[in-house]
C-alpha cells in the first residue's frame, strides 16, 4: 500500500465521474435524511431492520444478476473480436464507479443493521433514508452502466472507443523508447486483429471504420511524440511505432480485403497509409514514409497475375508513386532512393513474372512511358539549378575508384540507372513473349521524356547520356523489329533541331570511340546462344536468336547518316 499511487489510480479511474457521483450521492442522502429526520416517522425497529435488510439483499442480487450478465457479454465480444478487447470493458470509469456504488450501498445497509439503535429515534430514520439514498443513485448507475453495454456491444461504438481512448497516445504509450521495445504484444495489434475479423465476418463498415482508426492514431501518436520529446528520439520512437503496423498489419488487411472483392476498403486502406507516410515525411520520420513503402510494396507482391490482381495493384501503384514524387520533391536522396525501389522493383517483378499483356498494359505502360518521367522532371526542378553548370562527367563518375558524381547529382543518376535496368526487364519481356507488355510504339516514349527534360533544364551531360541509351535501345529494337527506325531518327533529329546539336552528336561519338556510360547498358554486342560464358549477361546470350547482319559499329554510322539527314528535313520544314 506505501507504494500505491493514488494519483494514478484516480486518474485511470475518471475523476469527473468520481465527483459527480459523490456529488449527487451526498445531496440526495442530505435531503432525503433531512427529510425523514424531520417528519420522524415512527418505525418499528424490526421493520426498519427488515427494510435495511430488503435491501441489502435486493442490491446484491441485482450486483451478482447484472456483473454475470456483463461476463457474458465480454465472453461475445472475445469470441467475436479479440480477447485484449475485455480491456475497454474492465478500464471503463462506469463499471467501476456502478460495482462502488452498489458494494457501498449494500455495506452501509449491513453497517446500519448491526448498530441499529435500541429505541427508534431520528438517527435510524436518518440511516434508513440514506440508504434509499444509496439505492436510488446506485440504480441511476446500473442503467447507464446497461446502457453503456449495450452501445458497446455495437461493433462501431467499440472501434470507436477503442480508437479513441484505448490507444490514445498518453494512454498507450510508454515514456521511453526501451519501454516500448521490451512490450510483449504491439498495443495497436487489438486493433488489428478487430479489424481482420471484421472482414472476415462481412462487417465492412467497422473495418473502414478500424482501418481509418490507423491513420487517426499513428497521426496523432506523431504529433503527441513530436511535442514530448527531441527532434531525433521522436523520429525514432515513430519509427518503433509504426514499423510493425504498416509492414505487418496493413499488407494482410489489404489481401484480406481483396480476396473479399472490397475494393473501396482497399482504396480507403491505401490512401490511409499513404497519409500516415506523408504525414510522417512532413514531420522528418522518414523511416515510417519508407515503412508505408515497403508495405504496400509486399501487398502489391501479393496480387494474383490476372487482371483482377489490378484491382489491388492499381490503387497501390498509385500510391506509391505519389510518395516517390514527394520524396523526391522533399526528402533526401537516401529516403528518395529507399521509396522508389518498391514501385521500381514490384513493376520490374511482375514483369518477370511474365504477366499476360491484358495485366501490364496500363499498369506498366503508365509507368514506363509517363510516370518515370515525372518523376525525373521533378528532381530536374528540384537540382537542375545546383548541378547545372558544374563540370560533371556524367558518363563515367569513378576516377581513381572515387566517386567523383556531386550529392546534388546522384538522385538524377539514379533514376537513370534504375531507368535503364528496368528498360532491360522490357525487353527480356518482348524476347519471351514476343510482344511488349504494352503499347508497342511505346517502347521510346519514356527515353524521349527524359533527354528532352534533361535539356531543357541545360543539363546538356545528362542529356547525352539519355541520348547513348536511345541509341543502344534503338539498336537493340532494330535487331527484334528487322528494321523501324523512323521514330528513332525522328526523336533525335527533333532533339539536334531543338537543341544543341552536341548532345546527339557527342553520343555518337562517344559510342563509336567505344566507350559507354558506368553502370548500366542496353547491350549492343553479338549474342552467342552457344557460349558458356558464365560473365554474360542475360541480354548478351539471349536478347537474339541469330547473328547479327549488321554489327553495331556498321550500324552505327548508317544510324547516325539518317538521324542527321532527318534533321536537315526537319529544318527544312519549319
Amino acid at each position: 500500500m506505501k507504494g500505491l499511487n493514488w494519483r494514478g489510480v484516480l486518474q485511470d479511474w475518471d475523476l469527473p465521474l468520481i465527483i459527480r457521483y459523490t456529488l449527487l450521492t451526498v445531496a440526495i442522502a442530505a435531503v432525503v435524511a433531512t427529510l425523514t429526520v424531520f417528519f420522524n416517522p415512527a418505525v418499528e425497529r424490526e421493520n426498519a431492520r427488515a427494510v435495511l435488510t430488503t435491501l441489502a439483499t435486493a442490491e446484491a442480487s441485482i450486483l451478482a444478476i447484472v456483473f454475470s450478465v456483463t461476463v457474458v457479454a465480454l465472453q461475445l465480444v472475445v469470441t467475436r473480436y479479440s480477447a485484449r478487447l475485455t480491456s475497454l470493458f474492465i478500464k471503463e470509469p462506469l463499471f467501476r464507479t456502478t460495482f462502488a456504488l452498489f458494494v457501498g450501498a449494500i455495506a452501509f445497509n449491513l453497517f446500519v443493521v448491526y448498530l441499529l439503535p435500541a429505541q427508534n429515534n431520528r438517527l435510524t430514520n436518518a440511516a434508513v433514508g440514506i440508504a434509499f439514498a444509496l439505492a436510488a443513485v446506485s440504480t441511476l448507475a446500473l442503467y447507464r452502466f446497461i446502457r453503456m453495454m449495450i452501445q458497446r456491444s455495437s461493433p462501431d461504438d467499440l472501434m470507436s472507443v477503442l480508437v479513441e481512448r484505448e490507444l490514445a497516445p498518453d494512454e498507450y504509450l510508454p515514456a521511453s523508447i526501451a519501454e516500448f521495445n521490451e512490450s510483449e504484444v504491439h498495443p495497436i495489434r487489438p486493433l488489428y486483429r478487430t479489424i481482420a475479423r471484421a472482414i472476415e465476418l462481412g462487417e465492412y463498415q467497422t473495418a473502414k471504420q478500424g482501418i481509418d482508426g490507423f491513420q487517426t492514431v499513428l497521426t496523432e501518436t506523431f504529433e503527441y511524440l513530436e511535442n514530448k520529446h527531441s527532434k531525433e528520439n521522436a523520429a525514432q520512437y515513430a519509427s518503433a511505432v509504426s514499423t510493425e503496423v504498416l509492414t505487418a498489419y496493413i499488407p494482410p488487411i489489404l489481401e484480406q480485403a481483396y480476396t473479399h472483392e472490397q475494393y473501396d476498403l482497399i482504396s480507403d486502406a491505401v490512401d490511409n497509409v499513404e497519409a500516415v507516410a506523408l504525414n510522417g515525411l512532413e514531420r522528418d520520420f522518414t523511416d515510417v514514409t519508407e515503412d508505408a513503402a515497403e508495405g504496400l510494396g509486399d501487398a502489391f507482391d501479393a496480387a494474383p497475375l490476372t487482371w483482377e490482381g489490378n484491382r489491388l495493384r492499381d490503387p497501390i501503384k498509385e500510391s506509391l508513386l505519389n510518395l516517390t514524387k514527394a520524396t523526391a520533391t522533399h526528402a533526401e536522396y537516401p529516403t528518395f532512393r529507399a521509396v522508389s525501389h518498391h514501385l521500381d522493383y514490384q513493376m520490374t517483378i511482375l514483369l518477370r513474372r511474365r504477366a499476360d499483356a491484358n495485366v501490364t498494359d496500363r499498369l506498366v505502360g503508365d509507368y514506363y512511358s509517363r510516370d518515370v518521367v515525372e518523376i525525373f522532371e521533378i528532381l530536374v526542378n528540384r537540382y537542375g539549378d545546383d548541378v547545372q553548370d558544374q563540370d560533371i562527367n556524367w558518363i563515367s563518375p569513378t576516377e581513381d575508384r572515387k566517386w567523383t558524381l556531386p550529392d546534388e547529382a546522384d538522385p538524377l543518376r539514379h533514376v537513370w540507372r534504375e531507368y535503364v535496368s528496368f528498360t532491360q526487364t522490357v525487353l527480356r519481356y518482348r524476347v519471351s513473349e514476343d510482344e511488349y507488355p504494352f503499347v508497342e510504339g511505346a517502347i521510346d516514349d519514356g527515353w524521349k521524356g527524359l533527354t528532352k527534360c534533361a535539356a531543357d533544364a541545360g543539363i546538356d551531360g545528362l542529356a547525352t547520356l539519355s541520348c547513348i541509351t536511345t541509341i543502344q535501345l534503338a539498336y537493340r529494337v532494330d535487331q527484334l523489329e528487322n528494321g523501324r527506325l523512323g521514330r528513332w531518327t525522328h526523336h533525335l533529329g527533333v532533339l539536334r533541331r531543338d537543341y544543341d546539336p552536341a548532345i546527339v552528336d557527342r553520343a555518337f561519338a562517344l559510342l563509336k570511340s567505344g566507350e559507354q556510360p558506368e553502370g548500366r547498358n542496353i547491350s549492343v554486342q553479338t549474342a552467342d546462344q552457344a557460349s558458356t560464358d558464365t560473365g554474360e549477361g542475360f541480354l548478351e546470350r539471349f536478347l537474339t536468336t541469330q547473328q547479327e547482319s549488321t554489327t553495331f559499329e556498321e550500324w552505327l554510322d548508317h544510324f547516325e547518316n539518317e538521324v542527321q539527314e532527318r534533321t536537315e528535313s526537319l529544318q527544312e520544314k519549319q
